[in-house]
């Protein structure tokens, strides 16, 4: 056994030795090649012809690696250049550095041939050179190449970008058409000294970014993403229609989001007229200003929703929903998850607006709580709980609870004259609206109270049937009390 590793030892050092003769004789014997490997030493510059912009109103860049500058060209042609740096042991099929340049119809093609292998770019770069017209498109394809566009001077119609890992920086220059980006795992930036002109864009990415945080852009579709990132300051319509989908969307302001999608988490800061969200696994929604109708349904995910002026409806399963303040009408449901609603004291009331303060709620077993409503349809199933302070009673109101416990407290004002019903099967029973007629009671049996009824009222005034209230459990507990009684 010995033995054998003695010679194996040798033949490994044999072999090693056998490499290094060979990189030896690449590296020192110029333009050499040994199994289809060379070695290659790059310094050199190659430029294309120039073409003129009379008869092109498109170009197109296709690379590799080689960062792409897209810079102003100092005459009225349009034209590349490739500075070559690169150093290293490549196959001898991919060691050459060529452009390959074509015109169709009106499009100007550039192709460039890339070494590539055990080799690094070092400065190597790329300079498609544009004139200062506001008619040329430009679509830009590379592998994983970082590109650059820095001129005040550059004004560009419909820029179209496709990479697998190429980060774009736009960092100065004027875009007058659209944006249409295939952006992979890569980054593309919109620097604050790009002016736009509410451009619409079209976008498909993995994991990359998308940022345009001081820029004002037209619609926004995203037709393919991952866990990519958006992080926009403003658009018009905001659309995303895929299956399976993560990531994160911040925009500061949207006119209109349209959303289909899975994981992904949404924080807007204005929706200025309104939203239709569908997210069928955790995605989590956050949005602090609403001011059109709205429809937002998450599975696992939250919704949190600061401020809205108009109806709403919002649906997770296990996620909570939080409305701070509202106006409108709402409709929410949950499966497991918590419901917080407060309407605004601003807001008008039911008795004016039928749409004002008014709630229709279903959950099975998270809690329910609402602030300030005026017109309610809450039905908890299974050990839904709730927790409810109304404004006033107006219309047909309905609070039906199973095994959970029922909390109510209605806002002490004897010009609201409404009929409360209670019913309990084994639940606990509490009223004490702490009037002079109608006192408090414990009894599980259908109760009807006339609140705010006076001497001088008759009992078949219209008032009594019209504003009702029906609450009632099958064996959680039901507890009535009015401001006089609770703090509000």
């Amino acid at each position: 056994m010995r033995t054998f590793w003695k010679y194996f030892l040798i033949i490994i050092l044999l072999l090693i030795g056998l490499c290094a003769v060979g990189v030896l004789y690449l590296f020192f014997v110029p333009n050499s090649s040994l199994f289809g490997i060379t070695y290659i030493s790059y310094h050199e510059d190659i430029y294309s012809k120039g073409y003129s912009t009379e008869s092109i109103s498109k170009v197109e860049l296709n690379s590799r690696k080689y960062q792409v500058n897209v810079v102003p060209s100092s005459t009225d042609e349009i034209s590349l250049k490739v500075y070559s740096n690169s150093l290293g042991f490549v196959l001898v099929k991919n060691s050459e550095v060529v452009i390959n340049e074509s015109v169709e119809g009106n499009t100007l093609i550039f192709n460039v041939t890339e070494p590539y292998g055990l080799a690094t770019t070092n400065s190597s770069y790329i300079e498609l050179r544009v004139p200062a017209v506001d008619n040329l498109d430009i679509t830009l394809t590379n592998r994983n190449a970082t590109t650059y566009l820095n001129s005040s001077d550059l004004v560009i119609n419909n820029l179209t970008y496709r990479t697998s890992n190429g980060d774009f920086n736009f960092e100065s220059g004027v875009i007058r058409g659209s944006f249409d980006i295939e952006l992979g795992n890569a980054n593309f930036t919109i620097g604050p000294n790009v002016v736009t002109n509410n451009n619409n864009v079209t976008i498909a990415m993995t994991t990359g970014q998308f940022s345009a945080q001081e820029s004002t852009l037209g619609d926004f579709t995203i037709n393919q993403n991952n866990r990519g990132v958006f992080l926009i300051k403003q658009c018009n319509n905001f659309v995303i229609n895929i299956n399976e989908g993560g990531g994160r969307v911040e925009i500061e302001t949207v006119s209109r989001l349209n959303i289909t999608s899975s994981d992904t988490n949404i924080y807007v800061e204005n929706i200025t007229d309104g939203a239709t969200i569908n997210l069928t696994k955790s995605g989590r929604v956050e949005i602090s200003n609403i001011y059109g109708y709205s429809d937002i349904a998450t599975n696992d995910g939250s919704i949190y929703i600061k401020n809205s002026t108009s109806p709403l409806i919002l649906q997770s399963s296990d996620g909570h929903i939080t409305v701070d303040s509202t106006i409108q009408r709402i409709n929410a449901s949950t499966e497991y998850g918590d419901i917080n609603i407060t309407f605004n004291e601003q807001a008008p009331s039911f008795s004016e607006d039928a749409n004002a303060r008014t709630a229709t709620v279903r959950t099975n077993n998270g809690k329910v709580t609402l602030r300030g409503v005026e017109n309610i349809d809450v039905n908890l199933s299974e050990n839904g709980r709730a927790e409810i302070y109304m404004n006033n009673v107006y219309g047909e109101n309905i609070l039906s609870g199973n095994t959970g416990s029922i909390y109510l407290v209605v806002r002490e004002n004897p010009a609201n004259k409404y009929t409360l019903v209670t019913q309990s099967g084994s639940g606990y029973v509490s009223v004490n609206l702490m009037q002079h007629v109608t006192g408090g009671y414990q009894t599980n049996e259908r109760t009807e109270t006339l609140v705010h009824f006076t001497s001088g009222d008759s009992a078949d005034d219209l008032v009594w049937d019209e504003n009702v209230i029906t609450v009632s459990t099958t064996s959680g507990d039901l507890i009535v009390r009015d401001s006089n009684t609770v703090n509000f």
